[in-house]
């Protein structure tokens, strides 16, 4: 029933994007992206200016959102992310994650190879993983539409599972952008459907305020349960350099099962340069989680870690 109702929301969603054109901004207020900026996927991105202001992207690129890949018309990526983290109560702890984006010779530059980390996507920069088993997954996505303000693509993985994605970014006035992305997927004995909303603010040419709100459902044919996922938080994103970036988050997620209850909040401060090279990155993440089980009481745990991360665009 939820699955069926989420589908026929997918769907209009879908077909009313295409019929709202993107209005003119009279407004004589100067966008605050950064259109000078010489990075390659800023150089892709630099287009959607000519249509309505994205101060977002600078960010989104520095920081290395899947925002930005998920919606490349064509080209290469990879991002390969080493994270050595000290936790309060469960002590040291190493992950190593890959996120690649390959177009395949010879064939349509709609067509992609990817290789990712399961489970790791832009959500998790505002809210707490659930698990800490990182597995990277081969497949391949296929993108059906690709417009300045939407998108939309099928992915497959070895996994085996499959998910279409479609996104929509519509301008709500010179600075401030609104985006919504729908999920539907079906692995084994699992179907699921996201919908995540967000807003980007450019408060002045150094600040960025993004809201991210999103609700999950999911549906595991095999235990025959169903489960609710939401969450909201706050992103603030500063610009110090063009080699240097802090954003400050606050988020809390919560879920339906057994009931409804809050289960974790975070708060965090990340400081990311690019330093030696193009493409060497290290971040520095402090960060306090209070986070609990059904009826029982808020535990706290504070940790940090340092990511050291290389990474290569051919757009």
């Amino acid at each position: 029933m939820h699955i069926t109702t989420s589908i026929y929301l997918f769907l209009f969603t879908l077909l009313m994007s295409f019929s709202l054109p993107i209005q003119a901004q009279d407004s004589e207020e100067k966008c605050l992206s950064k259109p000078d900026d010489n990075r390659p996927i800023s150089r892709v991105y630099h287009f959607l200016n000519t249509k309505f202001c994205q101060p977002a992207v600078w960010f989104d690129d520095f920081f290395a959102d899947d925002r930005v890949t998920e919606d490349a018309r064509a080209g290469t990526s990879v991002r390969w992310k080493n994270d050595f983290s000290y936790f309060e109560q469960d002590g040291f702890k190493y992950k190593s994650k890959i996120d690649a984006k390959f177009n395949l010779p010879k064939v349509t530059k709609r067509l992609k190879l990817i290789i990712e980390s399961e489970g790791e996507d832009s959500l998790f920069d505002l809210f707490p993983k659930n698990s800490d088993e990182v597995e990277n997954n081969v497949g391949l996505r296929y993108d059906i539409y690709a417009k300045g303000n939407s998108s939309f693509n099928i992915k497959a993985t070895f996994k085996p599972k499959i998910e279409a994605r479609y996104r929509f970014t519509y301008p709500i006035t010179v600075n401030t952008v609104s985006r919504i992305t729908q999920k539907l997927y079906q692995q084994t004995e699992l179907t699921g459907e996201s919908t995540q909303f967000d807003i980007d603010h450019a408060i002045n040419t150094n600040f960025l305020l993004r809201w991210t709100s999103f609700a999950e459902f999911e549906r595991d044919h095999a235990d025959d349960t169903s489960i609710w996922n939401m969450g909201t938080g706050f992103i603030l994103y500063q610009y110090i350099s063009p080699t240097q970036a802090i954003n400050y988050t606050i988020s809390t997620t919560a879920t339906d099962t057994p009931h409804s209850f809050i289960d974790n909040t975070l708060i965090s401060l990340t400081y990311r340069q690019n330093i030696f090279f193009d493409w060497f990155y290290y971040e520095i993440t402090p960060e306090y989680n209070w986070y609990r089980e059904y009826q029982q009481s808020f535990e706290k745990e504070a940790s940090i870690r340092l990511r050291l991360e290389v990474r290569f665009d051919n757009f």
